[in-house]
């Protein structure tokens, strides 16, 4: 989790008030956050990524003070809708970085203090948020060094005077030879065009590398233009909300942008209200505790929402700059925050039974035991993965195609938080190989094995299974290698398998095979194709196997 230093001083500057070391430490535990660091001048907090509107000094007091009962400001909004600036969207830049959205800030008070934090909460939101940059990059400008019209696209070759630099670079100079350029360039790949914000002087940004010294924010800026851009709408238009709210708080003036793509309009930031209604009866059956509606109104305020009682339901509007809230789970575990979980007592469990191992456990730690014994490391892996990983990397390029010949389909995440945790993992395989890329730098053999679930749809219902999976690297790895393992697990097993040849998307032809109980197949196994294995960045031959045990004979339910 990323751990974030602010400056002591101009954090109480913000919350209007002084804390004690012991009292900032225990308001920051009640909101969940741990105390990594603590001195005279600064304190660092271990902030749960779900949390980025808390990178900066400004949202860190935002909440304490909400948390404290010390804020009433619960609401943020942009009263005027005309837009003061526009910027055209050209057709090319959709092929690289398609969306952008922009603020004006007028009258901004910054001193060094200021500017350090707004540059520190923006460098760390695009670092960890925006997946450095490749998701999210966020400029600042002097908007009075700023002369419209301006224009959003992707230009060939261009040069400009680049921040903290006195002479002219060309786009493609940049990125070989500057620190940002090489460290960010990747974000643009193979294009033969580079995103770029203009103005009518020229280039106000190359995009996602480095701005023009020409408009660089200083603290004698009193008006600023941001832009965010991305790959994708919803995290641009939400980012500009986080920072939009920031703005607001340091008493600026903010006003809206429109964007002009080929085809539609649109206004930024949007500071859209959302609100999320839940019964009553729900957040005290969830959190175990009586609470009632006017308390739960006041714990909504100390979270940042605004709340009412509409019949037998509770109504939370969500405050803009929250990022994380996506449905009625996420109010309750804010409303346990400021309930504190100091307060919730667990409940005994009373039983008269003894306790001991399902039938099919005490099989599963044989089978683990097993391959301990045959010098395999055990791993525990997510059960969450994403199509890249679980599919196009393992060679399955239709995904349709592959899941019907198995009549069966994978288990999306409807709002996924993450690109990289956007569906229920359907075999074991491509976690294996994840972990041998993290370690493909130690000594080999490395022989991997994980007993554990895998998920998936049948006739539309949501079902579960157990799957061995195991993977053997080593420059001496093949195909006998595996079948020998696979017999030592039947044996094992007592079970009459039979293997036939088979071909997989993830094998070399001729060297895999299926393993079938009666008429049905139950795994496979063989080596793995160099494709799959330059996909997870391994460089040694690598066999794998997995067994679906649901469909033999052992207790499995």
């Amino acid at each position: 989790m990323p751990v974030i230093t602010f400056n002591k001083k101009y954090l109480f500057k913000l919350m209007s008030m002084t804390l004690s070391d012991d009292e900032l430490k225990a308001q920051a535990r009640k909101l969940g956050f741990g105390t990594e660091r603590l001195n005279k001048d600064e304190i660092s907090i271990e902030i749960t990524p779900n949390r980025p509107d808390l990178y900066g000094a400004v949202g860190l007091a935002r909440s304490l003070k909400n948390f404290m009962h010390r804020s009433k400001k619960l609401v943020y909004e942009i009263k005027d809708e005309t837009p003061v600036l526009k910027i055209t969207v050209g057709k090319e830049v959709s092929e690289v970085r398609p969306f952008i959205a922009s603020m004006a800030v007028y009258g901004i008070k910054l001193d060094e203090a200021t500017l350090a934090d707004i540059i520190n909460f923006t460098e760390k939101l695009c670092e960890t948020y925006g997946r450095s940059r490749k998701k999210i990059a966020i400029g600042l400008h002097d908007l009075d060094q700023v002369e419209p019209p301006l224009h959003y696209n992707a230009y060939p070759d261009d040069r400009f005077i680049p921040l903290n630099d006195n002479q002219e670079k060309s786009f493609s100079e940049i990125l070989k030879t500057t620190d940002k350029g090489i460290k960010y360039g990747y974000t643009i790949g193979d294009s033969k065009r580079y995103p770029a914000l203009k103005d009518n002087v020229g280039v106000l940004s190359f995009i996602p590398i480095l701005n023009s010294e020409r408009t660089r924010v200083t603290v004698k800026t009193k008006n600023i233009l941001v832009d965010m851009t991305g790959l994708y709408e919803d995290s641009v238009n939400k980012t500009a909300d986080v920072l939009a709210a920031m703005f607001i708080d340091l008493g600026a003036s903010v006003k809206k942008v429109e964007i002009a793509y080929p085809g539609k309009h649109t206004l930024t930031p949007l500071l859209a209200t959302q609100y999320i209604t839940l019964p009553f009866s729900m957040t005290e059956e969830e959190i175990g505790v009586q609470i009632g509606f006017n308390n739960v109104i006041s714990l909504a305020n100390k979270m940042g929402y605004e709340a009412a009682l509409v019949g037998k339901d509770m109504r939370f509007r969500v405050p803009e700059y929250r990022m994380d809230i996506i449905n009625e789970q996420d109010i309750v575990e804010d409303i346990a925050i400021a309930y504190g979980y100091d307060f919730i007592q667990p409940l005994p469990i009373l039983s008269t039974q003894k306790g001991e191992l399902e039938p099919k456990e005490a099989v599963f730690d044989e089978l683990s035991d097993a391959m301990v014994g045959m010098g395999f490391s055990e791993m525990l892996n997510t059960y969450l993965t994403n199509e890249e990983t679980n599919f196009h990397e393992m060679r399955i390029k239709n995904i349709d195609s592959y899941l019907s010949a198995y009549k069966t389909d994978y288990i999306k995440l409807k709002n996924a938080k993450a690109e990289s945790l956007s569906m229920m993992r359907t075999w074991i395989l491509p976690s294996l190989l994840k972990n041998i890329a993290i370690s493909r730098h130690e000594k080999m053999p490395q022989k991997l094995f994980e007993l554990d679930m895998v998920f998936y749809l049948s006739k539309k219902i949501a079902m579960e299974d157990y799957h061995l999976a195991g993977v053997y690297v080593d420059p001496k790895s093949n195909f006998n290698n595996i079948k020998g393992i696979i017999e030592s697990l039947a044996y094992f097993l007592s079970m009459d398998w039979k293997i036939e040849k088979y071909e997989h998307e993830s094998s070399i032809k001729g060297r895999c095979a299926k393993i079938s109980f009666g008429k049905e197949m139950i795994g496979l196994f063989g080596e793995l194709h160099p494709e799959v294995l330059s996909n997870f960045g391994i460089e040694e031959p690598t066999t794998a196997f997995e067994i679906d045990l649901s469909k033999i004979p052992i207790p499995v339910s």
